[in-house]
């Protein structure tokens, strides 16, 4: 007989521990979103990138609801439908603006939604369909800076070929071939580098002018300083 109250006794307390888990897993889990009553409201975006489905409806910090879904598009449409399960007993403004925000820069996305100014006093019903706003912000300048990263990293791929073809040609220079070479070793070109040099750096590459084309009697020639008379000592 005391052997069965043992039996009984801790059936009891494995039943009671099961239930206290349960519980727990239903109030902190996402469980507990599926035993809320809510009702739809769509929210039509532009774009809703890295949205997932259970993340967070916001109403100035406080969780109102989640998103029912994943962003849906229909063929045809320049825009994504996202579905928010709003718990029942919240009311949101007519009006109001939903926007999709992210925590820090790395962190998980979520739905804010903004109330208006001033309301009329009338609020979204079952099923409304309403806008959504652009994003704003560093993580939109971020995103839309993405062509810009694509014409800096082209960039510096032109660069870096060029860099390595003028290493190609110091390389083969130093082995006595390729057209560098050549320069180096014809005189006639040698020559002409220098007189392109020497101009370069006489009138600018904006009033370059070719002094070695002129003859020699209408070179501007340099003007001497005169002298110092000099002192007689007595």
């Amino acid at each position: 007989m005391k052997e069965s109250n043992l039996e009984v006794k801790v059936g009891f307390f494995v039943l009671a521990g099961l239930a206290a888990v349960a519980m727990l897993i239903v109030a902190f889990g996402k469980f507990g979103n599926y035993l809320k009553k809510t009702y739809p409201v769509i929210v039509e975006f532009q774009d809703a990138r890295d949205i997932l489905k259970n993340s967070k409806v916001l109403w100035r910090g406080a969780q109102i609801g989640v998103v029912a879904d994943t962003p849906t598009y229909h063929a045809g449409e320049d825009f994504v439908e996202l579905t928010l399960k709003i718990d029942d007993g919240i009311g949101i403004p007519t009006g109001s603006k939903f926007r999709i925000d992210q925590y820090g820069m790395l962190g998980d996305r979520f739905v804010r939604v903004v109330p208006p100014e001033k309301g009329d006093g009338t609020f979204l019903t079952s099923g409304a369909r309403v806008k959504g706003e652009q994003e704003v912000g560093l993580n939109a300048m971020l995103a839309s800076a993405g062509p810009a990263l694509d014409e800096i990293r082209s960039a510096a791929r032109r660069v870096d070929e060029f860099a390595r073809s003028a290493t190609g040609l110091v390389q083969d220079a130093e082995k006595g071939k390729g057209p560098l070479y050549t320069i180096m070793k014809d005189e006639k070109m040698a020559a002409d580098m220098k007189a392109l040099v020497a101009n370069l750096r006489k009138h600018g590459p904006l009033f370059y002018s070719d002094d070695s084309t002129q003859p020699e009697d209408k070179k501007p020639k340099k003007t001497e300083k005169p002298s110092a008379p000099s002192r007689v000592v007595r």
